[in-house]
């Protein structure tokens, strides 16, 4: 790493190792310390919905220490249990891209990071949530990670500070996107998607709420905290991208209610306060809008699948998703209800998707 700094290991066109040192990006998005500490706090929810199996992480004694991530999103460690000289630390293999309960998503490499990197290159290491069922094998480029491109030095808090200090304050303090970044880091490198808003709007016919564009915007396609499943905004010629999930919600919404219009209470859109769905949930859920007046004045509805649906939410998109995820309510009715005395940071995540495959069942 000091010989080449945050740098990505592989082909443009495939998967690709990136290497995360100790820096701060020129735009000020990445800091090495909240990343690593994000990354643990993340990479020990996660697991808990595909094994029983917990790992520890730094600081606590002999933990994992997060180093690198792959393209498709999974997250490289060191196992510091092993031997008290990091020359010797095997390193580790997060991957959450396999089907619950039935694939292992540790993957114990055993060896240190220069003879894994080696033999990924050689011809591939296993990794359960890759294509065939490894990483690799890595073409032989290595190129600054663009995100990071630039970055200067990073130092370490003051002692007794906190790295997450700002995350812990988003959970009271501040309103719309500003809130969200602070309380769930955004990814570095988002899936938009390559097309335009001006693009989507016209093959769904209307513009949107500019809160969720600036929201899409910045995370991309991806999930929020294991339930809110989030399209690529700007990717208009998949099904799973924003305009094709729209297109094909709002028409099956549309023939639900035409059909059992007595468990559908919003009329569909385009339909004057009529329903425009935009999200899907893993419990099969659709959020959108109630969309009563210009785009900016749409509320936020929820049309559940296993209940009846409620009353419109009285915020916006990013105002509902700030409140859920900081365990408010009534103002995330509808979405699922942190366990009383549950500290939100313990369970809150964002955890993007990758481009394919296409269909993220």
């Amino acid at each position: 790493m000091s010989a080449y700094g945050p740098v990505e290991i592989g082909g443009p066109q495939g998967v690709r190792v990136r290497l995360h040192t100790p820096c701060l990006s020129a735009d000020g998005r990445y800091e090495y310390g909240s990343w690593l500490v994000e990354t643990h706090r993340h990479s020990a929810i996660r697991p808990l919905m595909f094994t029983r199996e917990q790992r520890v992480f730094l600081p606590t004694e002999g933990g994992l220490l997060a180093f690198a991530e792959t393209s498709s999103g999974d997250h490289l460690f060191w196992d510091t249990s092993v031997s008290k000289d990091p020359d010797e630390w095997p390193v580790v293999l997060l991957t959450t891209r396999v089907a619950a309960h039935v694939d292992e998503p540790w993957v114990d490499y055993e060896v240190p990071l220069l003879e894994l990197l080696s033999a990924a290159i050689r011809g591939g290491v296993p990794n359960p949530g890759e294509p065939g069922g490894q990483l690799g094998p890595l073409e032989r480029q290595v190129r600054v990670f663009a995100p990071l491109a630039g970055a200067g030095p990073w130092k370490p808090p003051a002692r007794g500070a906190h790295v997450d200090a700002g995350q812990h304050a988003a959970l009271t303090r501040g309103e719309g996107l500003d809130a969200v970044l602070a309380l769930v880091p955004p990814p570095l490198t988002p899936h938009v998607g390559e097309g335009t808003w001006e693009q989507v709007f016209q093959r769904i016919g209307t513009r949107l709420p500019s809160d969720f564009m600036a929201l899409t915007e910045r995370y991309g396609r991806g999930g929020w905290s294991g339930w809110l499943d989030m399209p690529a905004p700007l990717d208009t010629e998949s099904r799973w991208g924003l305009a094709g999930e729209i297109i094909w919600a709002r028409e099956a919404y549309r023939e639900l209610r035409d059909a059992h219009p007595q468990f559908h209470a919003l009329p569909a859109w385009p339909e004057p306060g009529g329903f425009l769905p935009c999200a899907s949930t893993i419990d099969g859920d659709w959020i959108g809008w109630c969309t009563e007046g210009e785009p900016d004045e749409w509320r936020v509805a929820v049309h559940p699948r296993h209940s009846e649906p409620g009353e419109p939410l009285p915020g916006n998109f990013t105002r509902t998703l700030l409140h859920w995820l900081r365990g408010d309510r009534p103002g995330s009715a509808g979405f699922p209800a942190l366990p009383a005395g549950t500290d939100p940071l313990d369970v809150v995540f964002f955890a993007p998707y990758p481009q394919g495959p296409e269909d993220p069942a």
